[in-house]
């Protein structure tokens, strides 16, 4: 029997609609737009406020918990546009190239995560040692250049892989290798993303679940042993693709943790890119996300003085 998630509109959009609405047509609209704005940013700050202070208010204890798990699980696939999941097509795995360094070997990877949508990466493993190895699957940030984000990140990579880990790091949609949109409402205003329920982190979070799969072929990784890592949109996607998928042995995501109530109350998310936050059908704080990744271990990394993520 199937269960229901409770799909159901926001009232959140539909109330902004109308205040933003009211407003407009007043005298204020007309001879104050600052007062105008001034007002909207303060109910937007109230929601939000109120949406923290709800957070899990209705888990008193461990077996009402274990009782909403699966469903708060699915809801949040559900908000990254992962519910149901793709169909796990073929990987259709190629090795383009190989570098090989005193302490590890690189692979250069090209896979398919669903047909026709390339995720490239490089695979570090460690030299000498004998395997399995525990592995990282390393999630890149917002870092852009000609030979993708992975580049920029590789001296993380190489650590893991000097320190006796395996290390699979991936290239980000549209910072690299991988064509396509990532920055769609940030950059481009493509506000009907939306209201298709398409987000740019359920596709990161899909070709993260989709690299799992490629790990799980490999003889040199430790498949109980799986750690995910990554910084900013990376911490982000290691918070859900964690939070959604079991194979994750560990998680430490790195400036990329938030309660929606602070990032308004900071007025922040203006700043924010797209892979931040999941649309929030169901008016739900972002510690869920942790709940769900519970009791696996989390490591929990900032800035005290990060903008982003006050």
């Amino acid at each position: 029997m199937k269960v229901s998630i409770g799909v159901r509109p926001t009232i959140f959009p539909a109330y902004l609609a109308v205040v933003t609405l009211a407003v407009a047509g007043s005298p204020l609209a007309q001879s104050d737009a600052g007062a105008r704005q001034e007002m909207v940013c303060d109910y937007l700050k109230k929601a939000a406020a109120e949406i923290s202070s709800q957070c899990l208010s209705d888990v008193r204890d461990m077996a009402e918990w274990k009782a909403r798990r699966a469903l708060l699980r699915r809801r949040l696939m559900y908000m990254l546009g992962l519910d149901p999941l793709p169909k796990r097509s073929p990987l259709n795995v190629r090795i383009t190239g190989t570098l090989e360094r005193p302490n590890y070997r690189i692979e250069k990877i090209v896979f398919e995560s669903m047909p026709g949508l390339y995720v490239t990466g490089n695979f570090y493993l460690p030299r000498g040692a004998v395997g399995p190895h525990p592995t990282i699957l390393y999630l890149c940030g917002h870092a852009p250049g000609p030979a993708g984000a992975k580049a920029n990140y590789q001296d993380r990579a190489a650590w893991f892989a000097s320190n006796g880990y395996c290390c699979l790091i991936l290239d980000t949609l549209e910072f690299g290798e991988v064509p396509g949109i990532h920055h769609g409402i940030h950059d481009l205003n493509l506000w009907h993303w939306l209201s298709l329920g398409y987000t740019p982190a359920g596709t990161e979070v899909w070709n993260a679940i989709r690299a799992l799969d490629y790990l799980d072929t490999r003889p040199e990784s430790d498949k109980s042993r799986i750690g995910v890592t990554g910084i900013s949109g990376g911490g982000a996607v290691t918070w859900y693709v964690a939070a959604v998928d079991e194979r994750v042995a560990a998680a430490a995501p790195v400036c990329s943790t938030y309660a929606f109530g602070s990032q308004a109350a900071h007025w922040v998310a203006a700043g924010q890119c797209d892979c931040i936050y999941f649309h929030n059908t169901f008016l739900v704080d972002f510690p869920i996300v942790g709940a769900l990744i519970a009791p696996r271990p989390l490591l929990i990394l900032g800035g005290r003085r990060d903008p982003d993520f006050p």
